[in-house]
């Protein structure tokens, strides 16, 4: 029973269950915006968390300088969305906004104390991602996934085609958690996690998702090279002599993984209606910013603007099909996070959350790079590439659905890697309250160190 007890008290449990209830989220148009399951999660989540924090447990992360980027990110968030006049969205757009890049990183950060708490984490990620990865995959074989080009063999998961980026990014971010596992720790155990990587590949290719390939391969590079400058450099003229060699293999090879790759590789001589409409998008969103740069129009406000900066080219909508269900759904947002955030919250939020985000990755970037092969460094490790899987992916894709969870999960991971924390044995973490200090001691128990 105190074992139970412990478990629930624990943050780490309840940062799991935030990521195993992500397929939970809605997956239809017409539900439009709700709470989920993962938002009800994550308010317990940073109850306990403020409760260790209270008591004084891993103190330290909660007051490092990423905390503090998340507090400024927050804050300001919500102080611009208030001054919008669209009540009650900017309300609503103000409090997620808080959620998700305040609260729940800070939480995630307070809640990697020990080694354990890190397998329960990284666990639950990985676990996700090859469950779904299993089903999207068998979507794929099977032709019962969601709609492209006229066949249904787009690998969603059990997420819906509403959510159609969900498993490409869930999947993305598993296999960049598992090569991290497999470059920074020793022993046997980065066997399976390089095994678990390569699994996650397979329903990455099927996710047929333009943005999380390159995100994917980006981060991964970083995580391979642990940010050293001549090792990246290697790595990068590495994968492009076998890009040479392979792209064409796989363009010629046909079906829909080749064509989107051909799209990928030559999609300014002739872009398909998708890209077309992202264009458009993505400058009425830039006018939009430019015309509103202190506070922007405000939050949820894009649509509503959307067809005054838009050009006639701009479809306005797009079709989502899986087996016998079929929705329309109208392009609410400029499929560019920066974007987003420039129109509707102005160019000062935007500046500041491009600001924040190169901040946590350099820093996570210096953390990672020390020759070192432990736990602690494998946690880095995860924590940068994600940061650099969302900070690349963002420019092709923005919030919505369960990424949004996830996205704040990954940037409590990035804000704990560029903290410059440390993981702890289980039995050096104080189970209740913590000691006092003693006179001249240079670390506290509760910080989340050994003393």
């Amino acid at each position: 029973m105190l074992r139970l007890r412990e478990t629930a008290l624990r943050p780490s449990t309840w940062v799991a269950l935030t990521v195993l209830m992500l397929p939970l989220s809605s997956s239809s148009a017409d539900e439009g915006t709700a709470v989920t399951l993962s938002d009800a999660v994550v308010v317990v989540l940073v109850a306990v968390a403020a409760r260790d924090f209270v008591q004084g447990r891993n103190a330290a992360a909660a007051r490092s300088v990423p905390a503090l980027l998340f507090w400024v990110l927050g804050t300001a968030s919500l102080v611009l969305a208030l001054a919008a006049r669209n009540f009650p969205e900017n309300v609503i757009g103000g409090v997620r906004f808080v959620q998700l890049f305040c609260l729940l990183p800070i939480a995630v950060m307070i809640a990697l104390r020990s080694r354990r708490d890190a397998q329960v984490v990284l666990g639950s990620v990985v676990g996700l991602a090859l469950v779904q990865g299993a089903i999207g995959c068998f979507q794929a074989l099977t032709g019962t996934g969601a709609e492209i080009g006229g066949e249904s063999v787009r690998a969603v998961g059990t997420f819906g085609a509403y959510n159609i980026g969900a498993l490409a990014a869930l999947c993305g971010v598993g296999l960049l958690v598992a090569l991290a596992l497999a470059v920074g720790l020793p022993g046997t155990g980065r066997w399976w996690a390089l095994a678990a990587a390569g699994a996650l590949a397979l329903p990455l290719a099927f996710a047929l998702s333009r943005g999380a390939w390159v995100a994917t391969a980006a981060a991964a590079l970083v995580v391979v090279s642990r940010g050293r400058p001549v090792r990246l450099l290697a790595l990068v003229g590495g994968a492009g002599a076998l890009g040479a060699v392979a792209l064409p293999v796989l363009t010629a090879s046909g079906g829909e993984l080749g064509e989107r790759l051909t799209s990928l590789l030559d999609v300014g001589s002739d872009p398909d209606q998708s890209f077309v409409d992202r264009l458009a998008l993505w400058r009425a969103a830039g006018q939009m910013a430019l015309d509103h740069p202190w506070t922007g129009v405000g939050p949820h406000a894009f649509l509503d603007h959307r067809d005054a900066y838009a050009g006639l080219r701009l479809l306005g909508s797009s079709d989502i099909s899986q087996g016998s269900d079929f929705q329309q759904v109208a392009l609410e947002s400029p499929h560019n996070f920066y974007l987003l955030v420039a129109s509707e919250l102005g160019l000062v939020a935007a500046a500041l959350f491009v600001v924040a985000f190169l901040v946590l990755l350099s820093r996570g970037l210096v953390r990672a790079a020390r020759p070192r092969s432990d736990a602690s460094t494998a946690v880095a490790l995860a924590g940068t590439g994600t940061l650099a899987f969302a900070v690349v992916t963002l420019l092709t894709g923005d919030l919505g659905g369960p990424w949004s969870v996830l996205l704040g999960v990954c940037l409590g991971l990035a804000g704990w890697a560029a903290a410059d924390q440390e993981l702890v044995d289980d039995d050096a973490v104080v189970p209740d309250r913590p000691l006092p200090a003693e006179p001249g001691s240079a670390e506290l128990v509760g910080s989340g160190r050994v003393r």
